[in-house]
């Protein structure tokens, strides 16, 4: 039987131990068995979950613009880089974040692929944008976009739709100077006419402008409506 001896600073060449006293080598340790390896993997995916609901991590029901399925997705990659996850994963963890219809849409579209089948992140983030974000829908809305005006909303109303929508049109808003310019294009032409000539060099000004002009122009108009008023009841 094989024996190992350690010398005072360690096992010497001989293998004493300088006591004299010999011991038997010690077994490698056993193999985990196959059930306390999946004990062990899923113990250890339990512990991942739970850090990635420590994130809190934002749920997803429905969307009422394209866009907001976008801002989801890139939500849920920027929490996934907090933590060190394998892309299947990262595909099972967001899935979880899916409630309501997007619940109900995720469980259908699971059930066409094989029943063990192992989902990438990128195959997710694909099925997830060709549902919520299509390209032919993402066109509808730039398209929306280059024939907005402000027909009979308030300024305040122009600029919230203005604002939505030119999220599907970046090329013609990506600088202060073609956001006045896709901003005035759809003024109304009463406001068009005095603001034509404006100088502002941003666009938060121009708008503040705009909005000053709005506020002036209903001042007169109702102290017209007030004149006639009083006039006709004069009459």
């Amino acid at each position: 039987m094989t024996r190992t001896r350690r010398g005072i600073f360690g096992d010497d060449a001989g293998g004493n131990d300088g006591r004299g006293n010999g011991h038997e080598d010690l077994p490698p340790p056993p193999h985990p068995t196959p059930a306390e390896m999946k004990a062990q993997l899923m113990e250890t995916q339990r512990a991942m979950g739970e850090d990635f609901l420590v994130t809190k991590p934002p749920v997803f029901k429905e969307a009422e613009e394209p866009l907001q399925s976008d801002e989801w997705l890139n939500t849920i990659e920027q929490k996934f880089c907090l933590l060190r996850l394998t892309e299947h994963l990262k595909t099972k963890y967001a899935s979880h974040q899916l409630h309501g219809p997007a619940g109900i849409w995720w469980s259908h579209h699971r059930s066409t692929l094989p029943r063990d089948a192992q989902i990438a992140w990128n195959q997710f983030k694909v099925a997830f944008r060709g549902h919520y974000i299509p390209p032919g829908l993402m066109s509808m809305k730039h398209t929306e976009f280059m024939r907005l005006t402000q027909g009979t909303k308030s300024l305040t109303e122009y600029l919230h739709a203005f604002n939505n929508l030119s999220r599907y049109a970046i090329e013609f808003v990506d600088t202060d100077a073609k956001k006045i310019a896709s901003f005035k294009r759809g003024l109304s032409p009463k406001l068009m006419k005095t603001l034509a000539n404006n100088k502002c060099a941003t666009f938060n000004e121009f708008v503040s402008d705009a909005l000053t002009q709005e506020n002036q122009n209903n001042i007169y108009t109702a102290s017209k409506n007030r004149k006639r008023a009083f006039e006709a009841g004069l009459s």
